[in-house]
Parts: structure tokens; sequence; C-alpha cells
């Protein structure tokens, strides 16, 4: 199979971008350093990973791997795939939690919200959160994978029944907000994804309507909540946070989207 083939494999698949998909998948598994479209390989591991993207799988699957803000993260399907709007919240997280203190990341997945924000700051700690076995393991892993295994403990929770642990300068999280009927309507590369790592009910906001209030009442004095929240779902985050008299920041994404809610005590 040469570069060429590969690419029209992925194109007539329906791949977004089968150019970069090819490529990433000749330099994982030719390890060419100088890749054209004459280059060449009969690796059947090759041909069964160009296979799997053919089939949509994701490509971070794929390789194993995916890089995240400053950092490298293994991934697997028992977690949902780091994406770079998230670095937004990562970004808050560093510039705003002092040395030293204590933070936790609440549907942790991979790990990489809490790791990232640990291996940019100082002293820091995090206690990460998540009902799926697959996932705490990962982030551990993730942890080891950095150098930050001594300052991050995993903790198995149902978020939407138990509450967590301990008071925490900040309290971070990605958790699942897209409305079921939405879901349904996504790429096919997400359903390979796990799809309670996506679904926040009927509404998108059952996590919101849970985490908000309880969550305020662990955070330290001048502390504050930061969730991801999806593009359209900032006035419906407003509004829960006024209920509770909370203070809430909308923070945008790279494409000027909402994408942070920022949260805190009046």
């Amino acid at each position: 199979m040469t570069l060429k083939e590969a690419i029209e494999i992925l194109k007539k698949a329906g791949v977004d971008s089968p150019d970069y998909d090819a490529r990433e998948l000749f330099r994982a598994y030719v390890g060419e350093s100088l890749i054209t479209l004459n280059t060449a390989s009969d690796s059947e591991e090759l041909t069964e990973a160009v296979s799997r993207r053919a089939a949509r799988e994701p490509l971070q699957y794929i390789l194993g791997t995916v890089g995240f803000y400053r950092e490298e993260y293994r991934v697997t399907p028992d977690c949902l795939i780091p994406r770079s709007d998230t670095e937004i919240l990562v970004d808050y997280a560093v510039k705003h939690i002092p040395d030293g203190e204590r933070f936790a990341d609440l549907c942790s997945g991979s790990g990489c919200i809490g790791i990232s924000t640990l291996k940019n700051t100082t002293g820091t700690h995090c206690d990460a959160y998540d009902l799926s076995d697959g996932a705490i393991k990962l982030t551990l892993e993730n942890a080891r994978l950095n150098g930050v295994e001594h300052r991050l403990t995993a903790h198995k929770r149902d978020l939407l029944r138990e509450d967590i642990e301990g008071e925490y300068f900040a309290i971070l999280s990605n958790p699942p907000y897209i409305p079921r009927r939405v879901y349904e309507g996504l790429e096919k590369e997400i359903f390979h994804e796990p799809k309670m790592a996506f679904v926040g009910g009927e509404s998108g906001l059952v996590f919101y309507e849970r985490l908000i209030p309880v969550s305020i009442n662990s955070i330290k004095k001048g502390g504050f909540i930061a969730f991801e929240i999806g593009y359209d779902q900032a006035e419906a985050i407003k509004d829960i946070t006024c209920a509770h008299r909370l203070t809430c920041e909308i923070i945008k994404d790279y494409s000027g989207n909402d994408r942070v809610a920022v949260i805190r005590r009046k």
C-alpha cells in the first residue's frame, strides 16, 4: 500500500482529514521520517490501521496517544479523547490555582484536566473522580507517564448520586453535556467513544444541576468552580448559578464560542 492509496481509501470512507490521518498512520507504522505519496509498505499492522480508520475509528485510539495542552496522554475507548477546546479550562486553572493548593477533577476520563494542571503548577494536589474503572486506571497510568502520580489520588464515584470528599480551592470538570437527541446525530467517530462521557440527560444539563450546588460547598474561600460547557449552554448555566446566588463568568474558546463557566460565591 502506498500513501496515495491510503489517502484514497480514507477519502472514500468519508474521513474528514484523509491526507493528515494517512500520513500519521504511515509515520507510526512505517517509521520513515520522509513520507511521500509514493512511500509504500507491506506492513500488516499499517493495513489494519488504515482499515480501522476507514471504519471511522478515531485516529487517536489507533495511535494510542494524543497531545493535550503541553503533555502527552495515552487514550483508549475507556475514555473521551481529549480535545483542544478543553485546554481553555486547563489554562484558566493553571493561571488561577495558587501553589500548594488542592483541587478536584470531576469526570476525569483520561485525567488530562487534572494532570496537565498538576504539571503546570507547583506543589498542587488533585483528587480525580470518575465512575468508570477503565477511566480511573487510565488516569493513574497517565499520571505516572507524566510524572505526577504522587500528587494525584483517584476515586471511583457516581457523581450524580454520591458527593465528593474534602475541601478544595478549585473544582474542575468537563462533564457529559450533550443532550440525548443531539448525540444521535453526531459524526460516526463519536460512537467509538464512551456514550456516558457525552450524554448529560435529555437536556444536557443534569450534571451541572447536580454538581454546581454540591461542589460550591466544597470550595475554600476565594476558590472557584470551572466547568466546560456546550457552546449554547451559557444562559442555562447562568440560570442555575443565579438560583444558588453564585456568580458566573463565561470564557470563550479559540473559535469564539462559549466554552468554560467559572463559578464563584458572591
